[in-house]
């Protein structure tokens, strides 16, 4: 992006934050305090995580294992502590194959990252979708014994 596009979405982000209610505005706060936590411990030590994002109520992170652990493309939902942290699992050879794909379609470098994204957004829709229609995890061990 160029300077003035960053200066000219910085002031609509300001905008929009300005003019939400008072109560909304601290729910915002904290799932970014959230986000940027989950972004941090990515970038500490990430090798399986596939993304990190939000979709400005809950934070969507995704992580890699090999398909055979899986059973499955995905992504399957996975338990998370933080129940506003949506935690899933993509197999490795579903990614390889999809990136593998936008590599070998899309030359231009700009319109390779731009279709990976894409790819990636759609991921993350399909987790938020899967995480709704699914039962919550229930974390009572008890019921094992």
């Amino acid at each position: 992006m160029e300077p003035e596009e960053i200066e000219q979405l910085r002031d609509e982000i300001l905008k929009f934050l300005m003019a939400l209610p008072g109560p909304e505005t601290l729910k915002l706060k904290d799932l970014m305090d959230r986000l940027s936590s989950e972004m941090v411990e990515t970038v500490a030590d990430g090798n399986d995580v596939l993304f990190c994002g939000s979709d400005g109520k809950t934070i969507i992170k995704a992580v890699h294992f090999p398909r055979s652990v899986l059973g499955e493309d995905g992504p399957v939902i996975l338990p998370s502590a933080d129940p506003k942290v949506i935690l899933a699992a993509f197999a490795d050879e579903f990614v390889q194959g999809s990136l593998d794909e936008v590599r070998n379609v899309f030359a231009d470098l700009e319109v390779r990252e731009h279709q990976w994204e894409q790819f990636l957004n759609s991921l993350a829709a399909k987790v938020s979708r899967k995480h709704a229609e699914s039962e919550e995890f229930d974390w009572d061990i008890s019921r094992l014994n």
